[in-house]
């Protein structure tokens, strides 16, 4: 398989999955769980209503302290926030709903590519690289990067439920890129399916 294809199947099969954990994240029950785990430190909702009362807009000194708010897009949002106030000086207090959809889907489809990109000498069955890209993600991610830029707690200070919660979810989410990839690719590359060969009975 073509870099470029491998690519392309791999921005299909992470957006995909990465949707499809938002809209898990969703399920009032879920929600609820994830809240009770402590996934969030301070809701970013309150942020907004902070600043929409009057508040003083985010310096780079207060976006490097905020914790995020709960579901996946809590943690991207105020990744965004953090980078525009401290490289660029924009406040994204009031938008950071909004900008944390965008970087999660951007984010999760990055490692779609990274998947995809991963296949193109070696096809490998699906349960066990989706399994394998879903702890990778997680162990970058929530691991080591989420903690270091504080957008979460670290798993060493985390509840169990709540270090049970990511890790579920990350997999869940290497497991869907790793099967949408590879029917992509199936269904892109028909002929190289095994053929069922005859014995000649002649």
């Amino acid at each position: 398989m073509a870099p470029a294809e491998a690519a392309l199947y791999g921005i299909a099969a992470g957006l995909t999955a990465t949707v499809m954990i938002s809209a898990v994240s969703r399920i009032p029950r879920l929600r609820e769980y994830a809240r009770r785990s402590s996934w969030m430190v301070r809701s970013s909702s309150a942020v907004e209503e902070e600043a929409l009362e009057g508040a003083a807009p985010m310096s780079p000194g207060m976006a490097l302290v905020q914790a995020s708010g709960p579901g996946p897009e809590g943690p991207a949002g105020l990744f965004a926030a953090k980078v525009a106030s401290g490289l660029f000086g924009q406040d994204l207090a009031t938008r950071t709903r909004r900008w944390g959809r965008a970087v999660h889907l951007a984010y999760g489809t990055l490692w779609g590519v990274v998947y995809g990109i991963l296949q193109t000498r070696r096809t490998r069955r699906p349960a066990l690289s989706g399994l394998a890209h879903g702890l990778f993600v997680w162990a970058f991610g929530p691991m080591f990067l989420v903690p270091a830029m504080k957008l979460m707690p670290a798993p060493s200070k985390a509840s169990r439920e709540q270090n049970a919660f990511v890790v579920a979810a990350h997999v869940l989410y290497g497991l869907t890129v790793a099967t949408m990839f590879s029917r992509l690719a199936r269904t892109a590359s028909p002929h190289e399916q095994p053929t069922l060969h005859l014995r000649d009975r002649h």
